[in-house]
């Protein structure tokens, strides 16, 4: 019987695929920003060497070299639409949060008022947000409603969900020990949805940019969306891609932010199952 000694390849082969593996984790790290990097690259490429009209499109270089010219004005406009989506986004969570409850709570709420939910949400905000202009008028609190009505649907969605789906051995172990619906609704309902909640929270994020977005459009005199307008009209295209670049980095960071604290609070309440395990 022959044998075959593979010593001398094993070395070979464990390089190959360390370097493999170094090259896998490289473009999973960095081949986003690399894709990014390239695009920009060709886009300003291809403006210079076909002779793209500025006032079509400029060059990333044209854009960022007004970015920081007018980054004053770029802040200005920005801290107004920044301060919009957070105030309506705050109260479109609270808003969620407490009729969720209440349904959940009451059956015959959820019965009652979900389908209105589901009737308006099917309604184009487009097509609701000059009311609300008319109503409140044009200004910082008709932004805001329109930033809440657009984000509190899908928090609403996800929350009862999440509600819902609790096991239902859990809830007869509860029962079991004569829990009432308060002890049932924080310590069952409320941490089995917490996922539910925050991928309904994450959706919000960027439909609360949309929604302040579109408000500035119909009628605002400051914010990004306002820019946007303002520079399309004035066919300053650099200006509306600086604003239009300012809104995508505001909504990332803002679901970044929120992907941030649901990693916290999972790993707290990690953590707190272990201790109560050790114990």
């Amino acid at each position: 019987m022959t044998t075959v000694d593979t010593s001398k390849a094993e070395p070979g082969e464990s390089v190959a695929g360390s370097g493999t593996g170094s090259v896998r984790a490289f473009v999973d790290r960095f081949g986003s920003l690399l894709l990014i990097a390239f695009l920009i690259g060709f886009w300003e490429f291809a403006v210079r060497y076909f002779e793209v009209p500025r006032f079509l499109l400029p060059t990333p270089s044209e854009i960022v070299t007004l970015m920081i010219n007018e980054w004053s004005l770029l802040r200005m406009h920005a801290t107004a639409t920044i301060a919009s989506i957070v105030t309506g986004y705050a109260a479109a969570v609270i808003f969620a949060l407490a009729i969720s409850a209440l349904m959940i709570r009451f059956p015959l709420a959820e019965k009652l008022i979900m389908p209105i939910f589901v009737g308006l949400q099917s309604v184009p905000k487009l097509a609701i947000a000059p009311l609300i202009l008319v109503w409140v008028g044009a200004g910082f609190g008709s932004k805001v409603l329109v930033v809440a009505a657009i984000a509190f649907f899908p928090i609403v969605i996800n929350t009862m969900t999440g509600f819902k789906e609790v096991d239902r051995g859990l809830r007869d172990v509860f029962r079991s020990v004569a829990a009432n619906e308060r002890q049932v609704f924080f310590q069952l309902r409320l941490p089995y949805a917490m996922p539910y909640i925050f991928a309904g929270l994450r959706i919000a994020t960027t439909l609360a940019v949309l929604g302040a977005i579109v408000a500035e459009y119909l009628a605002a005199s400051n914010g990004l969306g306002y820019l946007v307008l303002s520079g399309s009209f004035n066919f300053n295209t650099a200006r509306s891609f600086a604003a239009i670049i300012s809104l995508a980095l505001i909504g990332t960071i803002f679901f970044w932010l929120m992907s941030l604290v649901e990693s916290k609070l999972s790993w707290k309440a990690r953590s707190g199952g272990d201790q109560t395990s050790e114990v």
